[in-house]
């Protein structure tokens, strides 16, 4: 009796199965592939004469392969950064963080920099290393967003990591950079400019100088939440975000989202 009922169910099954139509049946759709963003960590300072010519460099690269693809952060640190003094006027952009990140990498001369977190070189190598970089495709994906920031300037900030290919583990770091910033650079035939306009300057890490733990799946999201506070002298029109996802292998995606000066609005 045992023997009849399991051949039964067994055949009832079957047929159930069969009776299900192709298009409803569950499939798994991988997601669509994701070009891999470059990050160019740029070791800069602002007694560094052949600095601009670097910087130049930057802007033709994003005018080649588009901003969205070639993100760059100017870390000002070392011997040829300046720090701010307000007493005496000087705009300076180097950073505790800034010098920190020098010193961790071992930068000894500049311009200087990394791509994708590869080997410290100079900006006449970093196009070739911006095109092998390129042709690879990307693992997560990531979605920034901000709160509207109180009287105090705290604002909370978000960051959602999609899984796109496979299991990634490694450190999401979030960086918030200035653009327009009007102030002193000696430029290569010795001369100091004023009015010398510096591009996506590293201004503060959001979430730790070396990020934070993340661990995604493929089709899965993770999401975080950190807190900064944006001083008050910091041009809110002209901040964005750069948060990037790295491990052993390198940068395995950047994104740079503006500050959403609207949240408030939107909330």
């Amino acid at each position: 009796m045992r023997k009849i009922i399991y051949t039964t169910l067994v055949a009832f099954g079957l047929i159930a199965c069969d009776n299900i139509a192709e298009e409803d049946r569950l499939i798994y759709e991988p997601l669509p592939e994701v070009n891999r963003s470059v990050l160019i960590e740029d070791f800069t300072g602002q007694r560094c004469v052949n600095c601009p010519t670097a910087a130049d460099e930057i802007q033709k690269l994003q005018k080649e392969y588009g901003k969205d693809a070639i993100i760059a952060v100017g870390i000002h640190g070392g011997p040829m950064a300046v720090y701010p003094n307000p007493e005496r006027g000087i705009i300076g952009l180097a950073t505790e963080t800034g010098d920190n990140y020098n010193d961790y990498w071992k930068v000894e001369q500049w311009p200087m920099g990394m791509i994708n977190r590869g080997a410290v070189c100079a900006y006449t190598e970093w196009k070739a290393h911006v095109r092998e970089e390129l042709q690879k495709k990307a693992p997560v994906n990531i979605l920034i967003d901000n709160d509207f920031p109180g009287e105090d300037g705290l604002t909370r900030v978000s960051a959602t990591i999609q899984g796109v290919r496979g299991s990634t583990t490694g450190k999401l770091q979030i960086w918030i950079v200035e653009d327009n910033i009007t102030a002193i650079q000696l430029m290569p035939d010795g001369k100091a400019n004023q009015e010398y306009v510096h591009q996506h300057v590293f201004r503060a890490t959001v979430n730790g100088e070396w990020g934070e733990d993340i661990k995604v799946e493929e089709g899965k999201k993770v999401t975080t939440f950190n807190n900064i506070t944006i001083p008050s002298d910091w041009k809110r029109n002209n901040l964005s975000f750069v948060a990037f996802v790295y491990n052993e292998q390198g940068v395995q995606q950047v994104v740079r989202y503006p500050f959403n000066i609207y949240a408030k609005e939107n909330n």
